[in-house]
């Protein structure tokens, strides 16, 4: 069954996060101290960086902040250099803008905390509309994303019900998680069934460790990544492969910088129709994602 529920990161109190916003997502404490920025090189389009606000353009450099624990999308590569096609399509978007972002290492709870204390000035994370944080960030959607399940090796389930009763792991501040958690235990009631033991991790290391470990019996998380991480280790499996979650995500940017959200709009939008945006998900083997447009805030699909 195909569930239209968007992703976003719950938005609690900042001082209730506060902690782990300097903490690492997984046990490497690599780039911990701020990645080096991305440099803004000759590609700048002149009529992009106009949109930028006076102060930004001034500052030339923006801060960006990752969990950098999530392969394909943000993780470190050799060197502690940021990477991954998030990292990959807006450090391109910035450079249109005559930007730069210097990445730091932020647990994925903490980014909402972080953009309402501007501490960062743009979150490179898979954020999607919800009615939790519209209004609380601008929103900037530019791919298409679903959800899986990773699994042992061997084990499938043909529909959602087949999980009642079961180990389920969760992103620690994922809405998107805990609401595809809820649908799934909303049919194991209907069906007689029992619910869903809900277990939270703080990344995705995290939980492809305790499904290793027997743990949990199976970890919620981006199709994307569990397919990597399946390629990776012949001893886990997907299942229920893009069946959950459909939807229109991206990233996050404060409430207050619209503007320069809307700059990053139009430099997507030039990204896709230049061609360089499908490059860039085609180097990752990514295609499938590719949107025909950015859209932010009200414009993106619930």
């Amino acid at each position: 069954m195909k569930r239209l529920i968007r992703n976003t990161i719950t938005v609690g109190a900042v001082a209730s996060l506060a902690l782990l916003m300097g903490a690492c997502a997984n046990n490497s404490t690599a780039g911990s101290g701020g990645a080096p920025a991305a440099s803004a090189t000759g590609s700048a389009d002149p009529a992009l960086a106009k949109l930028v606000p006076d102060d930004i353009k001034s500052k030339g450099t923006l801060a960006g902040g990752a969990s950098f624990d999530t392969q394909p999308m943000n993780f470190y590569a050799q060197g502690n250099k940021p990477d991954g096609v998030i990292i990959d399509l807006l450090d391109a978007a910035a450079g249109k803008l005559g930007l730069s972002i210097k990445w730091s290492q932020i647990p994925y709870s903490g980014l909402v905390p972080a953009l309402q204390s501007k501490r960062v000035d743009i979150a490179g994370a898979q954020i999607s509309k919800t009615p939790e944080n519209k209004g609380v960030v601008n929103l900037l959607a530019f791919y298409n994303a679903s959800s899986s399940l990773l699994v042992p090796a061997g084990k499938n389930y043909a529909s959602d019900t087949d999980a009642c009763g079961t180990r389920f792991g969760l992103t620690t501040g994922s809405t998107v998680n805990k609401n595809i958690a809820d649908s799934i235990n909303n049919e194991c009631k209907a069906a007689g069934k029992p619910a869903l033991q809900y277990l939270y991790y703080q990344s995705f290391n995290a939980g492809e460790d305790a499904i290793k470990a027997g743990r949990i019996d199976s970890f919620l998380n981006s199709t994307p990544q569990i397919q990597l991480a399946v390629k990776a280790d012949k001893t886990l499996g997907a299942t229920l492969v893009g069946k959950l979650a459909s939807r229109e995500t991206g990233v996050a940017l404060p409430k207050e910088d619209t503007q320069l959200t809307q700059a990053f709009q139009a430099a997507f939008n030039a990204m896709i129709a230049d061609g360089s945006y499908k490059k860039i998900l085609d180097k990752w083997d990514l295609g499938t994602m590719a949107v025909d447009k950015a859209e932010i805030n009200d414009q993106i699909p619930m």
